[in-house]
């Protein structure tokens, strides 16, 4: 019985042999690709409908984000993809991958069907995030292109049975008129396996250059914002295999630290225009009420004063305090663990292909059936989205996958750090910050 990533891998391993790895390190398994994105609809007049109204325009959809449930009971797995409405033609904005590649509504096609004309449905997602009360969260950016046609809202459903159990609207207080919600992470704070009331949500708002914190058990919210959520103006310039476009987005990778008794979980963040990685522990974001005091201690969040050699997207961290992100160039699939310095020094590559790992849009850690923790990767050449060059004769997304103690078996990654330190964020203090650098703004916190 395939317990997890294997019941995808006689497909990948098709994948994998008719694509060339480029002479790359490539240790990383292609489960799904596609040049464009093939619809499963309800019925032949939904999709007859979708195209008289442009709800559907082909070549438009980009997949962003990915998150995958392993179904006991002989269920099969489920690979839940995003699709954001940047403008028309996205029919969906959520959804399951089938055995064939097709993407069908998630969790229905009613949902998605409204194009913004009823705020109840989805109007357009760009990530998910499943926790272990095996709750699928969706932040819904309310936005259709540049229009904010309904308010951004907080959804999460029960994946064994696909119900809405949750649904938060964001005040209007609480996001400006620039605001795009694109990354949640869930922070579930019960220490009881069955227990998932005490949850808090954190989303990075990548245009408003704010974090949003939802306090789901008391069903409110609140907005943080901080300079380092700003992109850096060096930093908004991308070159990915040769092609480059300017994007001055601020917050948008996030990963907790793992949950350990006695100690505080660290949000690691960084705007996509950007090199630099930032910490703040979550004590202070649950605080609503040290957030809104202006006399607030400056030092809470901090910036690491070394940089990645270029920009990142999404990111993730596993059980173990070891971080996966993707860098621009060379394309590819990184580590970092978080006991150690972070340095280009402790940054070590797991995968790395110039024609398949352009840009890293969804990294997710997953737990199979067995316990094994496994990386999930989503990739979509964003700089032809951006600069207009998309071209649906070429393999344009993937799904990567593989185990990470496979990913690990001789990296460098899994070595134990030499510092008593259990997170090298541990360095910072919360009174007086250890580190005095000076490089620009990002300086002085």
């Amino acid at each position: 019985m395939a317990y997890g990533i294997e019941r995808f891998f006689l497909l990948s391993y098709c994948l994998a042999c008719c694509w060339p790895v480029f002479g790359a390190r490539n240790s990383m398994r292609i489960v799904k690709q596609w040049s464009d994105l093939p619809y499963k609809y309800p019925s032949a007049e939904a999709e007859q409908l979708a195209l008289d109204k442009r709800y559907y325009v082909r070549g438009n959809s980009v997949p962003i984000d990915v998150d995958v449930q392993h179904r006991s009971g002989g269920k099969k797995s489920r690979i839940f993809v995003t699709i954001p409405r940047f403008d028309e033609g996205r029919p969906m904005t959520l959804g399951t991958v089938d055995d064939e590649g097709s993407i069908s509504a998630y969790p229905d096609y009613s949902w998605h069907d409204n194009q913004g004309s009823n705020c109840d449905g989805m109007t357009s997602v760009f990530r998910v995030a499943i926790d272990k009360c095996n709750r699928l969260w969706v932040m819904d950016a309310g936005k259709i292109g540049e229009n904010q046609v309904c308010p951004p809202q907080l959804l999460a459903f029960d994946l064994n049975t696909d119900q809405l159990i949750y649904r938060h609207k964001i005040s209007a207080s609480n996001y400006v008129a620039t605001s795009l919600h694109v990354t949640p992470v869930v922070d579930v704070r019960g220490q009881d396996p069955s227990d998932c009331s005490d949850t808090y949500v954190y989303v990075a708002d990548v245009t408003g250059f704010l974090l949003l914190v939802v306090d789901v058990l008391n069903n409110r919210s609140w907005k943080v914002a901080h300079r380092l959520m700003y992109p850096t103006p060096a930093r908004g310039f991308f070159t990915i295999a040769g092609e480059s476009f300017d994007l001055m987005d601020g917050i948008l990778g996030m990963a907790l630290s793992p949950s350990k008794p006695g100690h505080d979980r660290i949000l690691y963040f960084h705007s996509l225009a950007s090199s630099t990685e930032n910490v703040v522990r979550t004590s202070v974001l649950r605080n609503d009420s040290f957030i809104s005091n202006p006399n607030a201690n400056p030092y809470s969040m901090n910036v690491f004063p070394n940089e990645r050699p270029n920009q990142a997207a999404a990111e993730a961290i596993d059980s173990n305090g070891i971080m996966y992100f993707g860098l621009m160039e060379p394309p590819g699939i990184w580590c970092w663990n978080t006991a150690t310095e972070f340095s280009t020094r402790n940054f070590h590559p797991i995968a790395i292909n110039e024609e398949t790992f352009q840009f890293a849009s969804g990294v997710k850690i997953v737990k199979n059936l067995k316990n094994e923790e496994e990386l999930w990767v989503l990739t979509c050449r964003f700089q032809k989205v951006m600069t207009g060059t998309i071209d649906s004769s070429s393999i344009n997304f993937r799904i990567h996958a593989e185990k990470i103690p496979i990913l690990l078996s001789k990296s460098a990654c899994s070595s134990p750090s030499r510092d008593n330190s259990i997170y090298h964020a541990d360095k910072f203090s919360s009174d007086i910050p250890k580190y005095s650098f000076k490089y620009g703004s990002e300086s002085y916190l």
